[in-house]
């Protein structure tokens, strides 16, 4: 059996990013300040892509 390469999920800045994302969501819903969801699914998906450029190993699920 080959040896996985990569790194672990919680090893990704894309992940933390996300989870940061999810923490602005509650956020927003607990102090009443709200951006469009155009807004919000813009700079996701800006901040996604620039991390994907910068990603130089895979992620690994096991």
């Amino acid at each position: 059996m080959a040896k996985a390469t990569g790194k672990k999920f919680w090893h990704s800045k894309t992940f933390y990013a996300n989870l940061l994302a999810i923490a602005a969501l509650i956020a927003q819903n607990q102090f009443g300040f709200e951006l469009s969801a155009e807004t919000q699914v813009s700079a996701l998906a800006a901040i996604n892509v620039a991390l994907r450029f910068i990603t130089k190993e895979e992620i690994v699920w096991g």
